[in-house]
């Protein structure tokens, strides 16, 4: 019986329903609340005939004992009606139950008065308004309308019976009709307008406490922000330290190993020789390779840093695209001999675009190093540079394994994970390829070329000189 309740904005349709059972619920107290009045009032109205019984021995017993009688009935009525409600069983009915018993024990009460007993009349006439608002107060308009008309009915039968003069009879129906009337619309309309108030507020606490909740919610994950946005700063801000600090060091390793390199040769050079001589320099020319491999790594992360902060535009001047290819082959070709793996370039000869030179190199060298992690032992690996609808496309492409669908779409970007992540150069070398060609305004994707399970192009707006002439030279 609780009412419902709904937010602003809910349908009409919904507020009606939760205004009706507002209605019912103050139906309902109100009904409990006249329970316990309508036995006390029995209670006292029977001790009062009791009372009167006992120090007016010449009532006549008849009558009396029928009030008694009458009075005792309704006050059993009244204990049913309190019993019910408080278990809120059948409401709707012992409210009906209750509001037309109360009228036909007054209605009773009025034909047993003799005739001429004006007095009386105008008593039960005023008990009768007072059972009129109890029905007002629990049961719908219609029911206490028709209460109401009946009412009105029996006190100009009343008047008849007791012989009342016309032109009070006629006042004193005038009366009980209007008042009928408005204690029915004034009753319901309390009710209606008191279920609207309870609903109103309900609701206005309802969106007060979310309001509130949802403040509060929005600090907690405006601080939570702000702590994982610091955190974020700081770990940066540690990488490009670390990452900085990493380049005098490896530029020192590179040295020391490039002079180990050299004794060698000249040691070679003076007619010494041996297994263990060639070893050692197999051991240092591996160990350059990879140092060198570690410090691009460390120039990717601080190239990357750069670009991610905006803080780095592209320096464009006219390369030779050719020479570029050749450059970047040239530097993979120990790696390209130890799988041999061959490195095949297709570009004009003469053909010359505006680049930055350091990104694009290294864009090129991370799509190689990508391909020759993977592809076979004894495999291909083309480098490519053609004119396309006013764009230059660098193609890297491989024989290796084909890229599953599932990871296609996640690339090329920043963190990777699981199967994703053994398709990255070092899980960042992909994602250096994205921001360096759209540093340059252009793209970089993995496309669907016949005849190679694997190609990667980057799309990068220049102007370009020469003409496009297919040129395959195999570098290794």
């Amino acid at each position: 019986m609780a009412p419902d309740t709904a937010l602003p904005g809910d349908r009409p349709l919904g507020l009606d329903e939760a205004v009706r059972a507002g209605m019912e619920e103050v139906r309902y107290q109100n009904g409990l609340t006249l329970a316990f009045i309508r036995i006390g009032l029995r209670v006292l109205t029977l001790t009062i005939w009791l009372v009167a019984i006992w120090r007016t021995p010449t009532v006549e017993l008849g009558s009396s004992w029928t009030a008694i009688a009458m009075n005792v009935a309704h006050l059993v009525v009244g204990g049913w009606v309190l019993v019910e409600l408080r278990a809120r069983r059948r409401v709707h009915v012992v409210l009906g139950v209750a509001a037309a018993v109360d009228v036909f024990v007054v209605a009773f009460a009025g034909f047993n008065l003799a005739p001429g007993d004006a007095a009386s009349v105008a008593y039960l006439m005023a008990v009768m308004q007072l059972m009129l608002l109890f029905a007002a107060l629990t049961l719908p308009r219609l029911q206490a309308a028709l209460l109401g008309a009946a009412a009105t009915a029996w006190q100009l039968a009343l008047g008849l019976r007791v012989g009342l003069r016309a032109d009070f009879l006629a006042a004193s129906v005038l009366v009980a009709g209007a008042f009928a009337v408005a204690v029915t619309w004034a009753g319901t309309r309390m009710m209606e307008l008191a279920a609207r108030h309870a609903l109103d507020t309900s609701t206005g606490e309802l969106v007060r406490a979310h309001r509130n909740e949802l403040a509060r919610a929005n600090l907690a994950i405006a601080a939570q922000r702000d702590q994982v946005l610091a955190a974020q700063a700081e770990a940066e801000t540690l990488a490009k330290l670390v990452v900085h600090d990493l380049k005098n060091p490896l530029a020192a390793l590179i040295q020391f190993l490039a002079l180990a390199l050299t004794r060698i040769e000249e040691a070679a050079a003076r007619g010494l020789s041996g297994p263990e001589l060639v070893e050692a320099k197999e051991d240092l020319q591996l160990a350059t390779l990879e140092a060198q491999r570690l410090s691009e790594m460390v120039g990717d992360l601080l190239l990357i840093s750069r670009l991610e902060a905006a803080a780095l535009e592209p320096k464009r001047q006219p390369i030779p695209v050719l020479a570029l290819l050749e450059q970047v082959a040239h530097g993979a070709s120990l790696r390209a001999q130890d799988r041999a793996v061959t490195v095949q370039l297709s570009a004009e000869q003469d053909m010359v675009a505006a680049l930055d030179l350091d990104m694009v190199r290294r864009l090129l060298e991370n799509l190689l190093s990508n391909a020759l992690r993977f592809v076979d032992r004894g495999g291909r690996v083309e480098l490519c540079a053609r004119l396309e609808g006013g764009a230059l496309v660098l193609a890297v492409r491989n024989t290796g394994p084909t890229v599953p669908e599932e990871v296609r779409s996640h690339l090329f970007q920043k963190h990777a994970h699981g199967a994703e992540r053994q398709f990255h150069n070092v899980g960042l070398g992909l994602y250096l390829c994205r921001l360096v060609a759209e540093a340059h305004g252009g793209s970089v994707a993995l496309v669907d070329t016949p005849g190679w399970p694997v190609a990667f192009e980057a799309r990068i707006p220049v102007a370009v000189s020469g003409r496009v002439r297919s040129a395959r030279d195999p570098v290794a």
